[in-house]
């Protein structure tokens, strides 16, 4: 007489619960996997920019004035300190933005217009900005926020809101002045 051997239905439900169990796993790290490679990319061009402002710098005496959008890269590209525009990688598909607008998703170099409000919002990152000559600061969208001046800190969790922000040097440049000359090739 032959045998058939075969998995029953109740090894079959214990089998399906456990991959079910491990997926439950799996699938909220993988998500906070991408954010925290994200935040990485982030603030590894933020370094890759403020080289670059400072390479600039001391070729030129002075860095560009504050210039939205592509034009604020313009110069660093047509010079070869960079070989395109460094886009923000928070920013992708977030066109429909009017923030999204004035910068093309990529990292922005602005003066601050209301000191005591970031004094306010942001006492470490005002600290921070005075210590360093208050200069532009250089910032690209974290997780969850457009626009703020709340820093992006991975310490209360990967979906905190705020922006990577890092402080740089102010330029004598005038904004908008040159922009013929500032064409990107």
């Amino acid at each position: 007489m032959i045998r058939h051997t075969a998995f029953t239905l109740i090894e079959l439900l214990i089998v399906v619960a456990i991959i079910g169990i491990l997926a439950a796993i799996a699938v909220p790290n993988f998500m906070n996997a991408q954010i925290r490679a994200k935040v990485a990319h982030s603030q590894s061009e933020m370094r890759t920019y403020l080289n670059v402002q400072q390479q600039y710098l001391m070729d030129n005496n002075d860095i560009p004035g504050h210039y939205d959008g592509k034009e604020e890269h313009c110069p660093y590209i047509n010079l070869g300190y960079l070989s395109g525009p460094l886009t923000d990688p928070f920013m992708e598909g977030r066109d429909e933005l009017e923030y999204f607008k004035n910068h093309q998703g990529m990292y922005h170099s602005t003066h601050i217009r209301e000191p005591a409000s970031l004094a306010m919002e942001n006492p470490h990152l005002y600290e921070t900005w005075v210590r360093n000559g208050s200069g532009y600061l250089v910032f690209g969208e974290g997780p969850g926020s457009f626009g703020t001046w709340v820093y992006y800190d991975a310490s209360n969790g990967i979906r905190s809101p705020g922006s990577i922000i890092s402080v740089s040097i102010r330029g004598k440049g005038v904004p908008g002045g040159n922009l013929a000359t500032r064409k990107c090739n």
